[in-house]
C-alpha cells in the first residue's frame, strides 16, 4: 500500500511541475483515509491510502467580501486502490486563515457502482497551502 501511495505522490510531482503557469494548491486530508491533495485551477486532485478521485469545481462563490469563506460545489469521480469506483458530488466550504493557507471541509454523496450500486454520503477535511 506505500508503494502505490509513494508512487502516486511522484507523480503528482511530476504532474505539477508540468503545470508551472496554473494555480496549485497543495496539502493534505482525511478524503479516502490520509491522503495528498492538490487544487490545479478547477480541479481537486485526491491520491490517499484507499484510493483516488479527481473532482471539478463546477461552481465556487464568496459569502461576503467581508469573511475569508468561499463555498464550492463540485463533481467528480473515484475509484478504490483494491475495490470500488463511481460518482461524487462534493460541496464545501474554505476558511482563509493565513497568507497563503486554507482549510476546506466538505460533504459528498458517492455512488459505487462496483459490484451493485450502493449510495452513501462521506465527508472530508484537509488543509493547503497555495504557490
Amino acid at each position: 500500500m506505500k508503494k502505490i501511495f509513494l508512487i502516486s505522490l511522484f507523480l503528482l510531482s511530476l504532474l505539477l511541475s508540468s503545470l508551472a503557469q496554473a494555480s496549485v494548491k497543495l496539502g493534505v486530508a482525511v478524503d479516502m483515509d490520509l491522503s495528498i491533495v492538490a487544487q490545479i485551477d478547477r480541479y481537486n486532485i485526491i491520491l490517499g491510502d484507499s484510493g483516488f478521485a479527481v473532482d471539478y469545481l463546477v461552481k465556487t462563490g464568496n459569502f461576503d467580501n467581508k469573511t475569508p469563506l468561499s463555498w464550492y460545489f463540485a463533481g467528480g469521480g473515484w475509484a478504490g486502490w483494491t475495490h470500488g469506483y463511481g460518482v461524487r458530488a462534493p460541496v464545501g466550504i474554505a476558511w482563509y486563515f493565513a497568507k497563503g493557507w486554507d482549510l476546506y471541509g466538505q460533504v459528498q454523496p458517492v455512488a459505487n457502482f462496483d459490484s451493485d450500486f450502493k449510495f452513501s454520503v462521506d465527508g472530508a477535511v484537509g488543509v493547503r497551502f497555495s504557490f
